[in-house]
């Protein structure tokens, strides 16, 4: 079934980000290891770790957004680790960094890596951020 944007969002933990119109995860990946082994005659191949790439989500900039914007400003300025982002595509699903994995899940959640803030004369303010996940993420 396909999702409709206007029914996602952006939260931390309960707590909706306000202001936000766009979420994109980018870069997901898995590396690729080589297993070929002397005589065989096509290189064979396995697969190793996954690397949850990055998010980068924005909209509208909201300076009195306490416990949203100004969390996630925070937690770069103070290289901490954001492990509760969750990625609405529905009213109850989401994509969110897996913090009960049994070997990694201490190292689970994102790094926000940037922050950009505009303003024009003719539009309203914006925000985009930027991060960086760190151990693995799973969609419930």
């Amino acid at each position: 079934m396909f999702a409709a944007g206007n029914n996602a969002k952006v939260a931390l933990g309960s707590t909706t980000v306000i202001g936000m119109g766009n979420w994109k995860m980018s870069g997901i990946t898995v590396d690729l290891l080589e297993s070929t082994a002397f005589g065989d005659t096509a290189k064979a191949f396995m697969t190793g770790l996954t690397d949850w790439g990055t998010v980068t989500f924005g909209g509208l900039y909201d300076v009195s957004n306490q416990g949203g914007q100004s969390t996630l400003i925070s937690a770069m300025l103070n290289n901490s680790k954001i492990a509760n982002l969750r990625l609405y595509v529905n009213s109850v699903s989401y994509w969110v960094p897996n913090i009960t994995h049994a070997t990694q899940g201490s190292d689970a959640g994102l790094y926000v890596t940037s922050v950009s803030i505009g303003a024009d004369k003719s539009g309203l303010a914006t925000i985009e951020f930027s991060g960086k996940y760190t151990g693995p993420v799973v969609f419930q």
